[in-house]
């Protein structure tokens, strides 16, 4: 398992150095960041970053809560747990959907219980995996937007414009991504369905999210023109039928 990346956000020195000495002891290998405030945390914080997020609620400042309301903005994916002396924030907590709610002093047991669910987390997930040893990488699909291949090296772009680069080729890796709404839309780029914007019909591109732009071969422009109007079509049915089955559940009941 690869080393599992913490930010702990903690204003009290002695309770910040006590959380990063059971990280730190854990049986998990871990790498720690602490912040003494949110505003510091928000201002060094990008999706991905962290696979946990630790966070007081009461700090000077920006509370906790406060602090998981911005990152939920940008970043649904990350496990957080709040650490506080008063449960008096606990339905908040669900509501921003932190995975813990840990009542100071928090316990050494209770540590390791959220790192083994943050483990179970990231193994379930669906991702791509590539390389050996230390250079292997291991990325959610669903932060990708799209993959390039320069030469006999790919790569990945992500939803936060972070960029990893891998030995390889799109032919050797392509087969890893059937299946997770990838599509082969010229030689040199994989396209991620999920993450486009629009397409240009002048200069034979899909537009990302993020307005960067992928280029579609001028022979197979309309077939991926068609795979992406049904995925958009795939996507329709699928809020339609969730919406009909709302209605009907609130019918029987």
């Amino acid at each position: 398992m690869e080393r599992l990346k913490i930010g702990i956000c903690e204003d009290n020195r002695e309770e910040r150095i006590r959380l990063l000495g059971m990280l730190t002891e854990s049986a998990q290998d871990v790498s720690v960041e602490a912040y003494e405030n949110a505003e510091d945390l928000l201002k060094a914080f990008y999706p991905g970053r962290y696979d946990l997020l630790i966070l007081d609620i009461f700090m000077n400042g920006m509370t906790g809560v406060n602090a998981l309301e911005q990152i939920r903005g940008i970043d649904s994916r990350v496990v957080t747990a709040f650490a506080t002396t008063s449960s008096d924030f606990a339905l908040e907590s669900y509501r921003l959907h932190a995975a813990r709610y840990l009542e100071k002093p928090v316990k050494k047991e209770e540590i390791e219980d959220l790192l083994r669910y943050v483990v179970m987390k990231k193994d379930v997930e669906p991702h791509f995996e590539s390389g050996t040893g230390d250079s292997r990488v291991r990325v959610p699909f669903d932060r990708i937007l799209y993959v390039e291949q320069i030469e006999r090296k790919l790569i990945i772009h992500m939803e936060d414009k972070e960029e990893i680069v891998i030995r390889g080729t799109l032919n050797g890796e392509e087969s890893k991504f059937e299946g997770q709404n990838f599509y082969r839309c010229h030689k040199s780029y994989l396209v991620n369905l999920s993450k486009i914007r629009s397409i240009d019909r002048d200069l034979l591109t899909f537009v990302m999210e993020d307005n960067s732009q992928v280029h579609i071969s001028r022979r197979g422009f309309f077939a991926a023109k068609r795979t992406y109007e049904q995925y958009l079509f795939s996507v329709a049915q699928a809020w339609s039928q969730s919406g009909n089955n709302s209605e009907q559940e609130k019918s029987s009941g």
